[in-house]
């Protein structure tokens, strides 16, 4: 008969062991070294999250995982009770302390004070210090009771918070972020067991694929025999490195690359697996509180919305993510880009509102031409920059030109010789020699007139 039983709550991602008696110190061991957490008041192992490490100790243990019978919002009563009652007992406690402090100045007169040289002097300053830590007490046991009470509120706050649509919204965000990062790593996996899994594989060719992946381990010379002049290192080694040493050849690299890569395919699977799960939760929750907000309105450039604390912003771009609005761009300094689930009422724009806002977003011409101040590099050169390196400049209209842009970089790679610090690490207009020349536009018509 199993002692143990197992839950997973999908409103907040964890899971719990129950354990019908002491755990014996192999057990309890290996529990707290995959991250479970005892919780003595509900009898109980708790981990913060689901991992598939987790839930395979789990399925050794217990041999399933049940779901679990509370939700959040009980769980969350539950924990607000302790702590009423936390803060109940040391409110009690600091009466009696203040009390006992009462029975000892009722013997007191006001404003006494000790006589020295008397013979209650010794029971006196004895009185005193009963006193003393006696009111010390009793003000820590009060300020114990307020904070127990802070957290009861607190916890039903935290429950009633998880249950937002908003919230609930920006953790979808989040679980579709990690699911689309697992699958780049299964695509990535897949990628390289190709390449590894092709016919024909040379040194070289091995040494290439083995730069390119992140593994490592130990080739200790009694499973790896190798003589000088082959490495003779035992440490973790990247499998590059142990090519290059000698230590193991193509077809072993290959074997080597093929189980780690396959490993990382089913790791990163799982995680799939469960992220799919949780999605379908998240999505058939919000479906029954009604979506958020903004699912009402067709949001547009130029439109306004309302944001939290009540705010009315200027859309000046809409955010899409697989052809589904994600967040949207607002005319103000700070903190421009306003989650969707943040838009709280929506106000469509005028044709003219419309028109401007487009006009505001549209950018000015790329255009690529030489000049003073202006460095050059080949085409070649602009693309082997890395791409933090490199941007736009925005030049504006002038009696000679209308608003164009120039590509920019760093100093240092537009002027190789440049000596001085600062004009070395700052950013500077670029002309690509070999690219085709493009001009500034003319002046427009109207600010010609004006």
């Amino acid at each position: 008969m199993n002692t143990m039983s197992a839950t997973y709550s999908p409103d907040d991602n964890k899971l719990r062991l129950y354990p019908l008696h002491r755990l014996d110190s192999e057990t309890y061991a290996r529990v707290k070294a995959a991250g479970f957490a005892w919780a003595p008041k509900q009898g109980l192992f708790v981990a913060s999250m689901w991992t598939p490490q987790r839930e395979d100790l789990l399925l050794e243990l217990c041999g399933g995982i049940g779901d679990e019978d509370t939700t959040l919002a009980e769980r969350a009563e539950a924990r607000a009770g302790r702590f009423d009652g936390y803060s109940e007992r040391r409110g009690k406690e600091a009466v009696a302390a203040h009390d006992a402090v009462q029975r000892i100045t009722e013997h007191i007169p006001l404003g006494q004070p000790i006589l020295v040289g008397h013979h209650s002097e010794k029971r006196a300053r004895k009185d005193a210090e009963r006193i003393e830590n006696g009111m010390r007490r009793a003000v820590k046991l009060w300020e114990t009771s307020e904070y127990w009470e802070r957290r009861a509120k607190g916890a039903l706050r935290h429950a009633q918070y998880r249950e937002r649509a908003d919230v609930r919204h920006r953790r979808i965000k989040k679980i579709e972020s990690e699911r689309r990062r697992m699958q780049r790593a299964v695509d990535e996996a897949q990628k390289f067991l190709g390449a590894w899994r092709a016919q024909g594989l040379t040194m070289e060719r091995a040494l290439q694929l083995a730069n390119r992946v992140h593994i490592y381990r130990r080739f200790p010379l009694a499973d790896w025999p190798r003589n000088p002049p082959a490495s003779q290192y035992e440490g973790d080694m990247g499998i590059g490195s142990a090519l290059e040493g000698g230590v193991i050849s193509a077809e072993q690299a290959r074997d080597i690359c093929v189980r780690s890569h396959e490993r990382t395919t089913a790791w990163a699977q799982r995680w799939i697996a469960h992220y799919d799960n949780r999605l379908l939760y998240e999505r058939a929750m919000l479906g029954e509180q009604g979506g958020i907000a903004s699912d009402r309105f067709s949001i547009e450039v130029g439109g306004e919305v309302l944001v939290r604390r009540g705010e009315w912003v200027r859309v000046v771009r809409v955010n899409r993510k697989d052809g589904v609005i994600v967040s949207v761009t607002c005319a103000r300094r700070f903190v421009p880009v306003v989650g969707i689930e943040e838009i709280q009422d929506y106000r469509a724009p005028s044709a003219e509102e419309a028109a401007k806002a487009q006009a505001a977003m549209k950018l000015p011409p790329m255009c690529n031409y030489p000049g003073e101040g202006i460095g050059q590099l080949t085409k070649a050169q602009w693309d082997a920059l890395y791409r933090d390196y490199k941007g736009s400049v925005r030049i504006a209209s002038n009696d000679e030109h209308g608003a164009h842009r120039l590509r920019s970089t760093l100093g240092c790679y537009a002027f190789p010789d440049e000596q001085d610090w600062n004009k070395r690490h700052r950013y500077v207009a670029v002309f690509l020699t070999d690219a085709k020349r493009i001009d500034p536009p003319a002046v427009p018509v109207a600010l010609k007139a004006a």
